[in-house]
Formats: C-alpha cells, sequence, structure tokens
C-alpha cells in the first residue's frame, strides 16, 4: 500500500498546528527522563494482563501547572486467554502531564500455540491508550488501551482488537539532562 504524499504534507502541518497551539504562551525545554512501570489489569473478552512500561521523556513543555511531557514509550505485556498467553508489544508516542496520558502507536500481537508450543502466530496493529490519576502519587493510575489489529482477524481471538484496563503507580522519573530556552 503506497502512502500519498498529499496525505503525509497534510499529516504534518496538522502536528505542526497542534504543536504550534500548545506552545503559544509556553515553554518548550529539554527534558531526558526515564520511567519504568508495572502494569496490572483486566482486558475484557479474554483474561487478566500484566506487563511493562518504560517511558522514555524527551520533550518537556512548560506550562503554569502541570507541565506537558512528549515521550516515547515501549510496551511489552501479555494476556491469558484460554489456557494460553499472548504477547503485545506496541511503540508508542506519548503526551502526559501528572494527570492524564495520552498515546498512539504500533505493534505486534503474538502467540505460540500446538504439541509443546512449537507453532507460532504474529499479528500488527494499532496501540491506543488513555490514562487518569490524581495529584497525588499514592493514587494509581487508571489507564484504558485497545490493540486494534490490521489484519482484522486473529485466528484464536476472533476478534479484531484487544480491550483492556490497567493500573499502575507512577514512580517518580529518573532524569537524565534537563535544559531549559533561556526564557523565564
Amino acid at each position: 500500500m503506497k502512502f500519498p504524499k498529499t496525505r503525509l504534507i497534510k499529516i504534518i502541518i496538522t502536528i505542526s498546528l497542534l504543536l504550534s497551539a500548545f506552545t503559544s504562551n509556553a515553554q518548550l525545554n529539554t527534558k531526558v527522563y526515564f520511567s519504568p512501570r508495572i502494569t496490572l489489569g483486566w482486558c475484557f473478552y479474554t483474561g487478566f494482563t500484566y506487563g511493562v512500561d518504560l517511558t522514555f521523556g524527551l520533550i518537556n513543555l512548560k506550562t503554569e501547572n502541570p507541565e506537558i511531557n512528549f515521550c516515547l514509550s515501549p510496551q511489552y505485556y501479555f494476556v491469558n486467554y484460554k489456557n494460553s498467553q499472548h504477547s503485545l508489544i506496541s511503540f508508542n508516542l506519548v503526551i502526559e502531564s501528572d494527570y492524564y496520558k495520552i498515546m498512539a502507536g504500533m505493534g505486534q500481537a503474538s502467540t505460540k500455540w500446538g504439541f509443546k508450543n512449537i507453532n507460532h502466530n504474529k499479528a500488527f496493529g494499532y496501540h491506543v491508550g488513555a490514562g487518569l490519576s490524581t495529584d497525588s502519587k499514592y493514587t494509581p493510575w487508571i489507564e484504558a488501551k485497545t490493540f486494534i489489529l490490521h489484519n482484522g482477524y486473529w485466528e484464536f481471538y476472533s476478534r479484531p482488537y484487544y480491550l483492556s484496563a490497567d493500573m499502575y503507580f507512577r514512580p517518580e522519573p529518573y532524569i537524565f539532562y534537563e535544559k531549559n530556552d533561556g526564557q523565564q
């Protein structure tokens, strides 16, 4: 499938306009940090989920309160399903603050099956999620996410998506580098 150049130009213009709207009266800074998270949850129609979310913050948008961070986040989690386990790996672009998190990305679902689990199925898809919390560090984050399969049908799942609700505690991030752009 060929991606039209005009569509790519429209996407770039839309992202530029959104960033300029966010940064119109804000201060853009470089803030590189790392924040690991262990998630527990429930995938609807299947069962228990657990996994790891590694968030790498790259750009920090200073506003009054809260500050907004633009991040990259690889996620690796497992979904239990009828005596088997599906693994979901995704790479996401994330916008997060102290109160909310929005992410979108792409990934792969895979499972092993058959005698001694020697057979292997894979499907690619889109990963979208949103999370909410309060300003207290003792309040867990509640996150809803979906993994939509690109080919629409998964042989062992009979649904074109995974829909789950997860919970995690976000620790204080490990800040590696922080630089302001000189404005106060």
